[in-house]
Order: C-alpha cells, then structure tokens, then sequence
C-alpha cells in the first residue's frame, strides 16, 4: 500500500496555514506582474497591519526579482518556479524555489549564511556601503536583495537545496515577517 502521509500533513497544513497565493510555473514579465496585482488584491483582504503589507510586498517584489533575475538554468527548458505566499497565525510568509547548478549551491550558502549571521546595524551598514561603493555582479547588479530582504524582514533566511541530479537541485527559500498587532 503506497504511504500517503504527505497527504495527511499537506491537509494538516492547509488547515492551520492560510494560502494567500502560489505559482508553479514558467516566470515572465507578465506572469509576474499578474501575481503582483493579484497578491495585492489579496492581502489587502487580510487583517495585517497596514505597515506589515507594505514590509511584506516589498519583500515579496524583491524575492520574486531575484528568481527572475538569477533563477533561471539556461540549459533547462521550461524551468519552473515556485512562488507560496501565506498567512500563519501572527506570520506572513514568502517561499520560493527554483532549479539552480549545483556549483552555484556553496556561493548561494556563504551569501545567505553571510547575511544570517549579522545583526540589524551590521546589515544596515552593509546595506549603505553596497550602495555607496556600487560594487556589481558579474550581471551588473549590486546584489543587496538578500540584505534587504533581512533587513525588512527582521529574521534569519531559511534555505534548503534538494538534489535533482549531479548538475541540478532545487532552492528553496524562504523568509517570514512578525505581523504586529
């Protein structure tokens, strides 16, 4: 008999969870900006704060520009994405994931473990400097998404990569922000 205990537990989820909104698909330009619209249409609906939505979205916009900036795996054809934005009792959440080389996984750690293990003053400042001294990525970017996410979000980055193949896993990303009452 084939073990449906995923079932049972995605239920349990769902019952405790609420999904505000989710994707699996291919990202582009229009589909982000339809799930922009639509999770705008849907948290404002939700009892948050009006301050904590506006946290939120920021940091979902910048989640969202960085799967569609670094995400994509040139080789793979129909690369998909994962976007899940949901309300936990006193929390918003936003996850992502997506397929990335496998030797990329080291940088992306030592990026989000860097971040995770500094505290609000050392992010902010490394925050100005990034932007005062506009050091740039190999794709011409400042790359400061993931400490403004920190910043914003005011909790450490979880991350997690699930193996597809020897070239390939999966990312998942996630961070939350405290919904103050």
């Amino acid at each position: 008999m084939e073990d449906l205990n995923y079932l049972a537990e995605f239920h349990d989820h769902l019952k405790k969870a609420k999904i505000i909104l989710a994707y699996d698909g291919v990202l582009s330009k229009d589909i982000v900006a339809a799930f922009l619209t639509r999770l705008k249409i849907d948290i404002e609906k939700t009892s948050v704060p009006k301050k904590e939505k506006k946290r939120f979205f920021s940091i979902v916009v910048e989640c969202i520009q960085n799967l569609s900036k670094h995400g994509t795996v040139s080789e793979l054809s129909d690369a998909h994405f994962l976007v899940l934005v949901e309300k936990e009792n006193s929390t918003l959440k936003i996850s992502t994931g997506n397929v990335v080389k496998n030797e990329t996984q080291e940088t992306i750690q030592a990026l989000i473990n860097n971040v995770n293990n500094k505290n609000k003053s050392e992010l902010r400042e490394m925050y100005k400097n990034g932007i005062s001294k506009n050091v740039l990525t190999k794709k011409g970017e400042a790359s400061l998404g993931l400490i403004d996410i920190a910043r914003k979000s005011n909790q450490k980055l979880k991350y997690q990569f699930k193996k597809i193949d020897n070239n390939t896993s999966f990312f998942i990303f996630q961070t939350q922000i405290h919904i103050l009452s």
